[in-house]
């Protein structure tokens, strides 16, 4: 396999190419598509030359590659090249047998970082990989909870690149509560993971706090070119340190809120904090109460409320009115 920085970069190209049914890529298409697009990933101007590119077929083509089947069409004088199954997609492919050692190893190398904090995510990524890749024998022992319905997944990559090039871009989006698409510039900073769906977080132009969106709310996103890009005046670690979430209004300051926790339910909670300020202020035999530092925000209605009679907002007042106004109104439509 081809050891070059840009070897991905020039597979993935040419797969597009290649699958690509309503244009026909002859020799030269392919060196200018593949050049494009490894200028437009690392930001150089580079050439690609015909030898290259035949020992990059030639490897798609092997059984230690991708076992593309990529076929050459005459036409007059010149061939132009695609996969001769239509359906066929190098990332629907299994990977092969040296980048399944490669991965192999490298899951030992981050096997060596469990058990310290910052690196807890290890043993469930590795899982993860080890499933999806069929490194073992996991289909029927481990399922993970994901939501393979969720729009705009291919967008994850994409998006990491502007954030780590720090390039705004103008983004089309259409919020739930919207009927028709915006068009705004935003300087994009990170994206977190919550419930099952994926947010963008970064500075919307004309705004003062950061903005978060739903990924499968983009409708479309392109380089803002010309606009400078703004930096983040705020750490990710700070902004989430008062939310259980994602969201929040600019209206709310964290408050201290105090919850009665049933006992049948306080092992779990107990296991599973709400919120990492989560604090026993009072142990009975019935309950537990527990007090949070948090903005109540629309995440942390939600959950108090999934909880049903289990636990019981204390204090404040306006919180615990809001939680008895939302449950009649529930308890209404069953009526």
């Amino acid at each position: 396999m081809a050891t070059n920085k840009h070897a991905i970069i020039r597979y993935e190209a040419l797969d597009r190419c290649f699958s690509n049914r309503g244009r026909k890529f002859f020799m030269e298409d392919l060196m200018q598509y593949v050049s494009t697009a490894i200028e437009e990933y690392t930001g150089s101007s580079t050439s690609i030359s015909r030898r290259q590119l035949f020992k990059d077929i030639d490897f798609m083509r092997s059984e230690t590659g991708f076992r593309a089947p990529i076929v050459s069409m005459k036409e007059g004088k010149k061939a132009f090249y695609k996969y001769e199954d239509p359906n066929y997609s190098m990332g629907m492919q299994q990977i092969n047998p040296i980048e399944a050692e490669l991965l192999k190893n490298a899951l030992e190398v981050l096997g060596r970082f469990k058990g310290i904090t910052q690196f807890d995510f290890i043993p469930e990524l590795s899982l993860k990989l080890k499933k999806a890749f069929q490194l073992e024998e996991l289909d029927q022992i481990i399922f993970f909870d994901h939501n393979e319905y969720l729009k705009n997944l291919d967008y994850l990559g994409d998006l990491t690149k502007v954030i780590r090039d720090r390039q705004a871009i103008q983004m089309t989006y259409q919020s739930f509560n919207q009927d028709k698409e915006e068009v705004f510039i935003i300087h994009p900073y990170f994206l977190k993971q919550y419930n099952k769906r994926w947010f963008l977080f970064g500075q919307r132009a004309g705004f003062d706090n950061w903005t978060n969106l739903a990924l499968d709310r983009i409708v479309t996103f392109t380089i803002a070119d010309g606009t400078p890009f703004v930096p983040a005046t705020d750490s990710p670690e700070h902004y989430f340190e008062d939310l259980i979430g994602v969201s929040k209004p600019i209206e709310l300051d964290c408050q201290i809120v105090k919850v009665k926790i049933n006992k049948s339910l306080w092992p779990y909670i107990q296991s599973k904090p709400l919120h990492p300020s989560q604090k026993v202020i009072e142990k009975a035999a019935e309950h537990t109460t527990i007090q949070l530092e948090v903005v109540p925000n629309y995440e942390f209605y939600a959950q108090i409320l999934g909880f049903g009679a289990s636990v019981q907002v204390l204090e404040p007042a306006h919180i615990r009115e809001e939680i008895k106004k939302r449950f009649l109104e529930g308890f209404q439509n069953y009526n």
